[in-house]
């Protein structure tokens, strides 16, 4: 359940993030098309440029604002509670008259509301504009728009539930990003060393990428515009597989994060993470990836078993050591 005040106190304290984030988000895709508009009337009306074609039609799949548009939810959730805690302020939430199911929901609620609401105004703000200057046709239009706003909310969801599992902004936006390409790192660099060892051909390797690993990876769906796929090359799991499973991540990691608030220690703001239990096993994790890492870019640099060693000798020590300064020492 969402509570008004609660919910005042949570603009408040992020007010002008908000705003200079809506603002910008808002009006980038509208003007992005009208300069892509303008530049294309300047340059019929010069003699001395010649238009690639001649009419005007506008490709939403690369547009800025669509394709970049996960950055905003980076920004709101590590501005909800990472900076909270950098700044102490998490204390006075908390202190609150409001259980913690509450105060999750209001933040998830808020920030999920505003991106929610910056994609619908752009998309009807476009929509005007291209009902006025009626281009020849639009690409990837009504998709563009359903995919990053699905997309946007899943990495939310994900940004924020790193946030309930950290102790500090720099270490949720760390989670965040590991998190995202956890299945490269857990499921497909193994792949690579079996591959080496049992000397195959890689094509079982390609297959599970394509796949398996692929489809579960949240980065995926923030960096790949599945309207443009070439489904030969690069199949899918099912029709819908680019809104369904976002959707579940975006489920899967919600109760992750409410489940973590509520129950994680206060006192642990500043470490890393702020259940101590997951201090070693996250570390050792960081240096077997170090290792597997390093290893295969020693046997890529030169394909010699002495590569291969001493990269994963060399990773180790980095992952033992990043792991410490960044898992052990307190901000």
């Amino acid at each position: 359940m969402v509570k008004r005040q609660l919910l005042y106190k949570e603009w408040k304290q992020s007010e002008l993030t908000f705003i200079l984030v809506m603002l910008a988000s808002v009006f980038a895709t509208p003007l992005s098309f009208l300069m892509e508009y303008s530049s294309f009337q300047t340059c019929l009306n010069d003699p001395t440029c010649t238009p690639l074609d001649n009419y005007f039609y506008y490709d939403f799949g690369s547009d800025m604002f669509i394709t970049f548009s996960w950055t905003m939810s980076l920004v709101f959730a590590i501005t909800q509670l990472g900076f909270e805690r950098n700044k102490g302020q998490i204390d006075f939430t908390l202190s609150l008259p409001f259980s913690r199911t509450t105060i999750y929901h209001t933040k998830f609620f808020l920030g999920a509301g505003i991106i929610t609401l910056v994609h619908v105004l752009s998309y009807v703000f476009t929509y005007i504009l291209i009902l006025c200057i009626q281009p020849q046709y639009t690409i990837a239009f009504n998709s563009g728009y359903l995919i990053a706003l699905v997309s946007t909310l899943m990495f939310y969801s994900l940004c924020l539930a790193a946030g309930a599992l950290t102790g500090s902004a720099i270490s949720q936006a760390i989670v965040t990003f590991s998190t995202s390409i956890l299945p490269y790192l857990l499921i497909w660099l193994p792949m690579f060393h079996l591959d080496y060892l049992l000397k195959t051909d890689r094509s079982w390797v390609d297959i599970s990428y394509d796949y398996f690993i692929m489809p579960i990876a949240p980065i995926t769906y923030i960096t790949d515009r599945f309207q443009f796929r070439n489904l030969v090359e690069n199949p899918i799991w099912f029709t819908g597989v680019e809104f369904i499973v976002p959707i579940v991540m975006l489920i899967v990691f919600y109760l992750i994060g409410l489940f973590s608030f509520i129950k994680h220690p206060v006192e642990r703001n500043g470490r890393f993470f702020v259940y101590p239990k997951m201090d070693r096993p996250i570390q050792i994790l960081v240096i077997a990836f170090g290792v597997l890492g390093f290893g295969w870019v020693g046997f890529s640099s030169d394909n010699s078993i002495f590569g291969y060693i001493a990269g994963m000798c060399i990773g180790g020590a980095v992952g033992a050591l990043t792991s410490y300064f960044l898992i052990y020492r307190k901000r």
